[in-house]
């Protein structure tokens, strides 16, 4: 992934939840930090951290070979709940057919 003048090297899963959610961030003017497994230079998997927001720049190119490279699904869960929790919520109308319910008055007809 590139990001501000520099690149680093993380797994394909972990690049793409950095990426939908700096487009969530973008779409509310958020920012936010994440802590993202990449990999060094000299193939030392680390810890980077990232400012997301609005402004961020990010283009990710695939690189072969290191598709799992430093892949942890708590990450990806962590992003993917924060992207999610900045998408507004929709209410789902369900219609049910006239016959599907009953009601029922007792009248005191005295």
């Amino acid at each position: 992934m590139h990001y501000t003048g520099g690149t680093v090297v993380m797994a394909n899963d972990v690049a793409e939840s950095v990426l939908q959610y700096a487009r969530a961030l973008a779409a509310t003017q958020e920012s936010d930090v994440l802590y993202v497994p990449v990999v060094t230079d000299t193939g030392v998997l680390t810890t980077a951290e990232f400012l997301v927001g609005p402004a961020s720049q990010l283009l990710a190119v695939p690189l072969e070979g290191v598709e799992e490279r430093g892949r942890d699904q708590d990450v990806i869960d962590d992003i993917a709940k924060r992207t999610s929790m900045l998408r507004p919520s929709v209410a789902a109308v369900r219609h049910l057919p006239r016959d599907s319910f009953s009601l029922d008055y007792d009248h005191d007809q005295s």
